[in-house]
């Protein structure tokens, strides 16, 4: 299972606490560029940086991640009735 971050949730959170992205990136000891790059999806985040941004966000890690669950190789196949 991948683990990435749900930028929508934390652009949501972010901006309903009122913090800009300068002030979200400096309390989670990241650049405001990284932040602009996992808001926008073009950067993951490790679960490092995850935790940081939700403890500078006041809410628990698991309201800024969305789980991705990966379809294994091998299908269901022959399941037809």
């Amino acid at each position: 299972m991948k683990v990435l971050v749900n930028r929508e949730a934390l652009t949501a959170i972010r901006t309903k606490d009122g913090q800009s992205m300068a002030q979200l990136a400096r309390a989670a000891g990241i650049s405001r560029q990284n932040l602009n790059e996992i808001e926008k999806g073009k950067r993951g985040a490790s679960g490092a940086v995850r935790k940081r941004l939700a403890m500078a966000l006041n809410v628990p890690v698991s309201a800024i991640e969305a789980q991705i669950i990966e379809d294994s190789a091998a299908g269901a196949e022959g399941d037809a009735a």
